[in-house]
């Protein structure tokens, strides 16, 4: 009886699922209006350098109850549009930082930091928001000129609103180098306690205090839920994209696809919708992954998969001013080049670890029914007689001429799905491909007896193939299938700037401090100590407010660093 139970609610199970999986994007998401408010370190850098920023995702709607996008994409762009870099970065409680390194051979020129989220994809780009930057290459003669003088320019740029609702002074006017700043810091109590604050310190013509934001545009309800193609990244990054039929273009929906991290030892699935398209939420990984995605297998139908590009490559309608130097940033340019040298003579070259296999940890699907070590049996011709002359819980069958796998178990139910077949991990939906595999590169074969749920989709148990290198066995992979080389998470060091430099190493710091996110105590104060640069000349130390009111409100006081006496 609990046998008949348990087979009438894996047909319900299957039923719903192939609903959802028509159904699963065609919803509309109480998503809001969303905007984002980015502050950086300061406005002028070097190539090679990395752009520290703070923002905060804020909502437009009405009314805050509402999930907000746990990523935020941030680019280097010239003002024609071109992307020059660019990352995604976590957001939490509304919040997120981190830096961009700008590419070594950036030319001199004009630049936006341009940043957004995935759902703000499906308006307008002129409710992005957008830095402007100042680039300088020490050595390449090219200028990525503009077109139009700024004063000429009819376009509207944020002017910041000083703050009176926090106070910050210094214990001097000015300093030698090396002397001990000390900062005080103090809130009115007027001060949003949901409010983000940033600190810096930099030389004083690297900031534009005045006019260094593009105004944000104030979206209006142009994000329609009937006709969306990008989702909200609710629970992280997330990958996106289309199905289509290889000979007529045609969408494929209600069509199951497999998403695997290689070296993850676990797959995603879920299925195209009534436009073809599918989506997939990622984990929160950093750095280069590899990814695979296949689409199952349909009768006389080849299919092919596009994906989304991860950055909106949309044209962008900003001023493209001519790149000029006043006299007293010439002389800042300069010392920032000189400094950038010297560090790159002293910093530590850093090399990106590629994620292993670890070969001992369980799978997703955990402990296996029965595994089958070819080690510990005769060598055989092909795959396929290990399952015919072996007494597995599996065999190969034929029907309409394509061979398939199929459990052979008291468990009626397993007759209603297909399993899910894998190799290292991948999900492969061609049994003819698999079983082409050379018995020799295979190390073992675990079955799980028993139907398995993953995401919406019920499979009737599971056929996993290790190879002995983790190479796929030397196969192909199906044609139906893409391997894509794919961005997770940005990470970057955003520890303070350290105050000792030693006597074997320069101080060379061109941003002198930098807190993307200050703390006050229960009485609204905190003090903040830094050591003075080595570097002589005029510095601002500037505080900046982001509260989710839109409003950008700032302080600053100026110091005069002198050289060392």
């Amino acid at each position: 009886m609990k046998k008949k139970n348990l087979f009438f609610c894996l047909l319900i199970c299957s039923m719903i699922s192939i609903q959802i999986r028509l159904k699963s994007q065609e919803i509309s998401f109480n998503a809001a209006l969303e905007g984002v408010l980015l502050t950086t370190d300061r406005n002028m850098y070097v190539s090679g350098e990395k752009i520290m920023f703070s923002s905060v995702v804020i909502s437009l709607n009405k009314y805050d109850e509402v999930e907000m996008n746990r990523i935020i994409i941030v680019e280097l762009i010239t003002p024609e549009g071109s992307r020059v870099t660019g990352g995604k970065f976590l957001v939490e409680n509304q919040n997120s930082m981190g830096c961009l390194q700008i590419p070594e051979e950036t030319s001199t020129g004009n630049y936006y930091l341009k940043s957004y989220t995935r759902w703000m994809r499906n308006g307008s780009t002129e409710n992005y928001n957008y830095v402007l930057l100042k680039i300088i290459h020490p050595s390449k003669s090219e200028i990525l000129n503009g077109k139009d003088n700024f004063d000429s320019i009819s376009f509207d740029r944020r002017n910041f609103e000083k703050t009176n609702d926090i106070k910050i002074v210094t214990d001097q006017s000015s300093y030698s180098s090396g002397d001990k700043i000390q900062i005080s810091i103090s809130s009115s109590g007027k001060c949003d306690s949901t409010s983000k604050i940033s600190l810096t310190l930099a030389p004083e013509a690297s900031i534009d205090l005045d006019k260094g934001f593009v105004k944000k545009t104030n979206p209006s309800s142009i994000i329609s839920t009937s006709n969306l193609q990008y989702y909200p990244e609710f629970k992280g990054v997330s990958l996106s994209g289309k199905l289509l039929d290889k000979n007529n273009k045609q969408a494929l929906a209600g069509t199951k696809i497999n998403l695997s991290v290689l070296g993850d030892k676990d797959i995603m699935v879920t299925g195209t919708d009534s436009a073809g398209r599918f989506f997939f939420s990622l984990p929160d990984y950093y750095g280069n992954r590899d990814l695979f995605l296949s689409a199952e297998n349909q009768n006389d139908i080849s299919s092919e998969i596009f994906i989304d590009n991860d950055f909106c490559i949309r044209p962008v309608n900003l001023p493209s001013p001519l790149f000029i130097l006043s006299e007293a940033e010439k002389v800042t340019a300069l010392n920032l080049v000189i400094n950038h040298t010297i560090q790159k003579k002293f910093q530590n070259i850093s090399i990106e670890n590629e994620p292993e296999i670890n070969s001992d940890s369980n799978s997703f699907y955990g402990v296996p029914s029965e595994v089958l070590m070819l080690e510990n049996y005769i060598d055989l011709p092909t795959l396929e007689d290990y399952f015919n002359e072996l007494p597995l819980m599996v065999k190969v069958r034929k029907t309409k001429g394509k061979k398939h796998f199929r459990f052979y178990t008291t468990q009626g139910e397993m007759a209603i799905f297909d399993p899910l077949v894998l190799i290292d991990w991948v999900a492969v939906n061609d049994a003819d491909r698999i079983l082409a595999m050379p018995p020799r590169e295979i190390k073992r074969i675990e079955l799980i007896n028993a139907p398995y749920v993953k995401g919406n989709i019920v499979y009737g148990g599971i056929v996993s193939f290790i190879s002995k290198k983790y190479d796929f066995a030397g196969i192909d992979l199906p044609t139906s299938g893409t391997f894509i080389r794919y961005r997770f998470l940005e990470e970057c060091d955003q520890e303070p700037i350290q105050e000792s430099f030693g006597s074997h190493r320069p101080d060379a710091r061109n941003t002198i401090y930098w807190n993307p996110e200050i703390t006050l105590d229960e009485k609204g104060e905190t003090e903040i100590y830094m050591s003075a640069p080595e570097t002589s000349g005029c510095y601002v130390l500037l505080l900046r407010e982001m509260n989710k009111n839109a409003g950008i409100k700032q302080r600053w006081i100026e110091i005069e660093i002198k050289g060392s006496e």
